[in-house]
Parts: C-alpha cells; structure tokens; sequence
C-alpha cells in the first residue's frame, strides 16, 4: 500500500485573512475548506468542519475529487475554482508546505499550563512517595538495638 503524497499546493478557503482565498460571505465559515492540487494532478476539496456544508453539484461532502465543469459551494456561495487554478493567489512563506491551518501555534499560555499540571504530577508523585513508600522501605532501620 502506497503512503500518500502531501499535496503539491493547497489553497485555505474562507472568511479569515489567514486564508489564501478570502470570501466575504456570511455562509462561509472563517477557514471552510482547503482546494489541494495532488501529485498527480487532481484537484481535491476537503471541508474543515465548516457549520454551512461544502457542496459539489449540490451534495455535501467532506472529500471529494473535482473535475471540470463541477459546481463548488461553500454554503449557498458558489466559487470558481477553476479560475482560482488558472490565477491561484501568490504563495505565503513557502506554499508548496500544507496550510496554515495544519500548523498549531504554540502559545505561551498552554506551555504555562502544561508546567502547571508537570509540576501538580510531581508533587503528587512526591508525597505519596513520602507518606506512603518512606515508612515501608525504612520500616525498622532507625530502630535503637
């Protein structure tokens, strides 16, 4: 079985301005899918949990292969996608990688967290060593003879 290939570019389509195509709809969720062109030339939509549906001639899907002439929504907005393939947006910082929306940002507030909850482990670790483990392994060897 072959491993699949990542794409050679994929575009993030939605409200966002951290989209590489923007739709000013109300029916278009702010990151509503991502149009990826594969290694051997197919194009493929894939929803990204969108609350309006991606639509191809009229039926939701959640992957789907496009082929010519086929009718793209996001919601009820209809695009164009293959006039975003004939003048795709011009990439941003490196574009053949996946989208933006692959990568996952690391705030300083879930590193805080995440220290938090280490050094909760650790000291909940620590004391059932001290009231519970000490006494058993040292039970007797401080004892006056």
């Amino acid at each position: 079985m072959a491993t699949p290939q990542p794409p050679k570019r994929s575009f993030l389509i939605g409200r966002s301005s951290e989209c590489d195509i923007i739709v000013n709809h109300p029916e278009v969720s702010g990151r509503h899918a991502i149009l990826a062109i594969l290694p051997d030339g197919t194009v493929e939509i894939r929803d990204m949990g969108s609350k309006n549906g991606t639509f191809i001639n009229g039926k939701k899907v959640l992957v789907a292969v496009l082929r010519p002439g086929d009718k793209l929504s996001l919601g009820t907005h209809t695009i164009d996608w293959e006039e975003i393939l004939r003048n795709p947006p011009p990439p941003v910082g490196g574009s053949g990688s996946p989208t933006r929306l692959t990568r996952v940002p690391l705030g300083t507030r879930n590193v805080a967290i995440t220290i938090g909850w280490v050094i909760l482990a650790i000291a909940i670790v620590g004391a059932i060593l001290w009231f519970f483990v000490r006494p058993w392994v040292f039970q007797g060897t401080f004892q006056a003879k």
